[in-house]
């Protein structure tokens, strides 16, 4: 009785865990253990830094939360309803996504449950999985430890996904690489198709992207890139075991594997991660920003950087409607231009360039051209190698004239080119004010055209699907044969009632 008067409020907290926990059909967790044991006068059992911290004074963790049943438990140092139900849903969506569908070899076992310990107050910013000695491949005892005093309910989602992906590579024993597991982390730990994060719009600012040394950032969307090109998911998991097998280094395997099916290697898969980069987001353009004068006097180095760096540039059009010709240097390395456009319900294009490639880029209805340079295993020499621009004037048309009218058919368009080249066709794009007072957009409507031709052309479109008495407006962009779009004139016209 005299023990039981002088329990602290933690200790009676911690043999509450204890009693649920059991009845739950759970281990009690080591720490929980330790303190109620100390609390009652026992000896303080075991001096594992995770028992510590989870057995310290300092810690007040609640009673056991099931989340899944027989596989993981929640001990939280508040009582978060809202939290224990999100991370039920994402242990049961990794499970799914890494182990089911993913075939990943799991790192625990089915005998006993994952603890989650969630402190709340600073805990020396602990965030890692604790265990015992692995069990045949399977960690004994798991537990993952989170000081979650600076974090929110989503970035404890997050951080308990990332220790599981994080176990699960590291149980297969491949040789270190902090890079690739780091970004083989955060691709495993984060749902489909995350958009990138605040800290990767800043970082994409620069002039010099340096994606080795931000793995978190960019590495998640660099391993994204591997598994869009092979596309099977799958991919990566073997690359691993096949690492694991062999001892060879991971990214070795990743790569070599990758060209033997796609036959694409480093730089060019480098080239088509920062061209999805910069098409998914529009950083801020000082960093990089460079103006037409001084992509005409040779600033764009198409020299390759060092390996896992990409030289980015930008340039701001400003509603010029010159067409800009490309040509890659011999020596260059892998590039591309995305190229975003002034309407923004028209997602951005990229061209890719190899050495001695050559490309025109028109900039009529451009809002920002952003130039990227991949780095190779052979970069990062000291030399330059300029890629030569220089701006056109009759590209991908020339002459062009256009007409608008109300017809029995419906309204007609319809325009005359002097002269084209580089042209694969025309989009047109309609618009019109709904009875809602909404606008509707429609399209595109292709019309086809020759490549090129030093003779006029004339191109005509009916809209027979229109309606009497209300405006429509015609947008009318030539395509290039590369897929760019050029924006050509717009057309407005009130059908007869």
């Amino acid at each position: 009785m005299t023990h039981a008067r002088g329990l602290t409020r933690s200790a009676t907290r911690a043999a509450a865990a204890v009693l649920l926990a059991a009845a739950a059909g759970f281990a009690p967790p080591a720490g929980a253990a330790t303190l109620a044991e100390s609390a009652l006068g026992g000896p303080r059992v075991g001096a594992a830094p995770e028992r510590s911290w989870v057995g310290s004074p300092e810690r007040r963790f609640g009673p056991a939360q099931v989340l899944v049943p027989g596989r993981s438990v929640l001990y939280d140092e508040v009582d978060d309803a809202v939290l224990a139900s999100a991370l039920s849903a994402e242990l049961r969506r990794l499970d799914g996504a890494l182990f089911s569908a993913g075939g990943w070899r799991s790192p625990f076992s089915d005998d006993e449950p994952l603890r989650i310990y969630v402190a709340r107050r600073d805990a020396g910013g602990v965030r890692r999985v604790a265990a015992g000695q692995t069990d045949r491949g399977r960690l004994v005892a798991p537990s993952i430890l989170l000081d979650a005093s600076r974090m929110n309910d989503d970035a404890i989602l997050r951080e308990v996904s990332r220790q599981i992906a994080r176990a699960t590579l590291d149980a297969y024993g491949v040789p270190a690489d902090a890079y690739l597991e780091t970004a083989l982390t955060e691709w495993l730990a984060a749902p489909p198709d995350e958009a990138p994060g605040n800290d990767a719009w800043t970082a994409a600012a620069t002039a010099e992207l340096d994606v080795a040394a931000s793995p978190a950032v960019f590495g998640r969307l660099w391993i994204d890139e591997i598994a869009r090109t092979v596309g099977d998911r799958a991919f990566l998991r073997e690359a691993w075991e096949k690492s694991a097998e062999s001892g060879e280094p991971a990214r070795s395997v990743m790569l070599r594997l990758l060209a033997d099916r796609t036959r694409i290697g480093e730089d060019a898969l480098l080239a088509r991660f920062a061209a999805r980069l910069y098409a998914r987001m529009e950083p801020e353009a000082s960093p990089s920003r460079l103006r037409l004068g001084d992509l005409e006097s040779g600033a764009l180095d198409g020299a390759a950087p060092a390996s896992l760096r990409v030289r980015h540039r930008s340039i701001l059009p400003e509603a010029a409607d010159e067409t800009l010709r490309v040509e890659w240097p011999e020596d260059g390395g892998q590039g591309a231009a995305v190229v975003r456009y002034r309407d923004d319900a028209l997602p951005p294009d990229a061209v890719f360039f190899a050495a001695g490639d050559r490309r025109v880029i028109p900039l009529a209805g451009v809002a920002r051209v952003d130039f990227v340079v991949a780095g190779s295993a052979l970069g990062g020499g000291a030399l330059r190698s300029p890629v030569r621009v220089e701006r056109a004037s009759g590209l991908p048309y020339a002459g062009l004239e256009a007409h608008v009218s109300s017809t029995a058919d419906g309204p007609r368009v319809w325009w005359t080119t002097s002269t084209h080249e580089a042209l694969w066709g025309w989009a047109i794009f309609r618009e019109e004010v709904s009875s809602e007072g909404r606008i509707v957009r429609t399209g595109p409507e292709i019309v086809p055209s020759t490549e090129r031709s030093a003779e006029s052309y004339r191109y005509a479109y009916v809209d027979r699907a229109s309606s009497p008495g209300t405006f429509y407006r015609y947008t009318i962009w030539a395509v290039t044969d590369e897929g760019l779009l050029a924006r050509a004139f717009a057309a407005t016209l009130k059908t007869a009632d």
